[in-house]
């Protein structure tokens, strides 16, 4: 029940910001649109920890989220 749950959320998301978007549209031309679903369940559930883990909502998350994927951090 949980997984279809997460599965049901990463797909609301995945229709709403640009970047889950994108990341969904790449995963599904390389690894199906099952996988890709799963996979974005996934990267939700693990923000989603990491929200509660340190106590932000989602405005904090947004202003001062991951950057591990941004290049400019990676090279300092």
């Amino acid at each position: 029940m949980l997984r279809f749950l997460l599965e049901e959320a990463a797909q609301v998301t995945v229709r709403s910001p640009p970047e889950w978007r994108g990341k969904y549209l790449h995963l599904m031309t390389r690894h199906g649109r099952k996988i890709a679903k799963v996979t974005m369940a996934r990267r939700l559930t693990v923000r989603l920890y990491w929200m509660m883990r340190q106590g932000w909502d989602y405005e904090q998350w947004i202003k001062f989220g991951s950057h591990a994927d941004s290049p400019e951090i990676a090279m300092v």
